[in-house]
């Protein structure tokens, strides 16, 4: 079943357009205000109620599905959950603006939309050889080269992890990831005094998905340039899973000379090449999703 549930939900999700009622955000959004309203998220919560209250609803789904569905129900539920948690149809709208924006050579606009993606809770660094510069240089490269980071991460974030989740879980899991990862956003965003408890508990929950994430980007991509990064990183516990993604994506698919010289006058070339890896990932992690089903690992 959640073989069949990720293709009919990846399928529908490519299809058609999202309403904000058939998003998570929007009820992330009103489970937040109940809790603030509660008083369980405030200035004085500590960590353990954060956890419990983002646990909760996963717990009680977890319930439902155990004692009141039988297979079938449980099959729809489950496509439904997905459905809800996987993509971001904000996220895919801001792309598309931001391509526009590129080919009018419109740099300007190309660094707005970098910042409509939204990216609080993470910080770039500087790889070794170079990979990360500062995004404060006005170069179509730089504007692009920031936008196509935050873009896989994102990506990550709203497709890799929920379906490594929803394998591993089932609909609790994508369902759990989704609230934290809203949540942690949202209290980074508003400076919560909750925003570095929330961030250690996403860096837990991101540190095995992204590992295996770029373990596909890999396979899709370059193997011998970007293996040597992976196992750098596989154990580290000092480093965000958004550098993770970064480091190793950027190896794994570098611009190539014609590429790179297309990059000085449209922005949208880098952006592109890593969202076809993404792609190609999330390809990767259907077939060893149906290697599962078929040997009996995934129900």
């Amino acid at each position: 079943m959640i073989l069949m549930s990720l293709l009919l939900v990846l399928s529908l999700e490519r299809l058609i357009s999202k309403e904000p009622n058939w998003h998570i955000e929007k009820y992330a959004s009103q489970y937040r205000e109940w809790l603030t309203g509660k008083g369980w998220i405030g200035k004085k919560s500590n960590s353990a109620v954060l956890y419990s209250s983002l646990l909760a609803p996963a717990v009680i789904l977890a319930a439902v599905e155990y004692f009141l569905l039988g297979a079938f129900l449980t099959f729809i539920e489950q496509s439904i959950v997905l459905f809800l948690c996987i993509g971001c149809p904000a996220l895919r709208a801001t792309y598309k603006c931001f391509l526009n924006a590129a080919e009018r050579n419109d740099l300007q606009a190309c660094s707005m939309y970098t910042d409509q993606l939204g990216h609080c809770a993470n910080t770039q660094s500087e790889s070794e050889d170079g990979e990360y510069e500062e995004k404060n240089q006005g170069s179509a490269q730089v504007q692009g080269k920031s936008f196509g980071q935050h873009l896989t991460w994102l990506n990550y974030q709203h497709y890799a992890a929920v379906m490594l989740w929803f394998m591993a879980f089932g609909a609790p899991g994508a369902l759990f990831y989704s609230l934290s990862r809203s949540t942690t956003e949202a209290l980074c965003t508003a400076q919560h005094p909750l925003r570095e408890t929330a961030g250690r508990l996403m860096f837990a929950l991101d540190y095995v998905p992204v590992r295996i994430t770029t373990f596909g980007m890999l396979m899709m991509g370059h193997f011998s340039r970007a293996l040597p990064e992976w196992i750098k990183h596989a154990l580290q516990l000092d480093i965000s899973a958004y550098d993770v993604l970064t480091i190793i994506s950027a190896k794994a698919e570098m611009l190539t000379p014609e590429e790179q010289a297309l990059q000085a006058e449209n922005a949208a070339v880098e952006p592109k090449v890593l969202v076809k890896l993404a792609k190609r990932n999330v390809i990767f992690l259907l077939v060893v999703t149906s290697a599962l089903t078929v040997i009996g690992s995934l129900a």
